[in-house]
């Protein structure tokens, strides 16, 4: 009996040199992992805490989502004052457009070529033109005046501030209606 004693401890102190084998294989896994998420860390916070990380990181989201809410917050007021005020209150918006196309060579057809005025409230802008030629396209700018062209302005270019400048007018009147 004294022998199955001795097999029985001999057994058991196998299994027991099993169990701790696997549990030091599973610590030094467990120690190779926090060590990889240590290595991340840098400067000031590098002893730090993964769970102390994570905890300065929720505070400084829970501030920027604060901030958030206030510039939320102010270009919500802005909207509501741009709305009350009107949409007279911008200046210097170029909201008067007009766009003519034409034939710019009798033999191309299609009115490829094109002039366009962009105007604020005061006629001030700039005219674009583009003409399609056979083999390559010209664009050309042109800075408005109260109406008037710097340089001279083409017949087509001339017809493109006139709308953009009837166009301001109608709206003038219709705001004043």
């Amino acid at each position: 009996m004294t022998t199955y004693v001795a097999v029985f401890a001999l057994v058991l102190a196998y299994v027991a040199l099993l169990a701790a084998y696997v549990a030091l294989r599973t610590l030094a896994k467990l120690r190779r992992a926090t060590t990889v998420l240590a290595k991340g860390a840098r400067g000031p916070e590098a002893n730090a805490s993964l769970i102390e990380a994570t905890h300065r990181n929720t505070e400084r989201t829970e501030v920027i989502a604060e901030e958030i809410a206030d510039l939320r917050g102010l270009v919500a007021d802005g909207l509501k004052n741009r709305k009350e005020s009107g949409a007279a209150a911008v200046t210097g918006a170029l909201r008067n457009v007009a766009l003519v196309r034409y034939d710019a060579f009798g033999e191309m057809s299609g009115r490829i070529s094109f002039s366009l005025a962009l105007l604020d409230e005061h006629g001030d802008g700039v005219t674009l033109s583009a003409i399609a030629g056979p083999g390559d396209t010209r664009v050309y700018a042109k800075a408005v005046a109260d109406g008037k062209g710097e340089h001279e302005l083409s017949p087509e270019e001339q017809q493109a501030v006139a709308s953009a400048l009837a166009k301001r007018r109608s709206l003038l009147t219709r705001k004043a209606g």
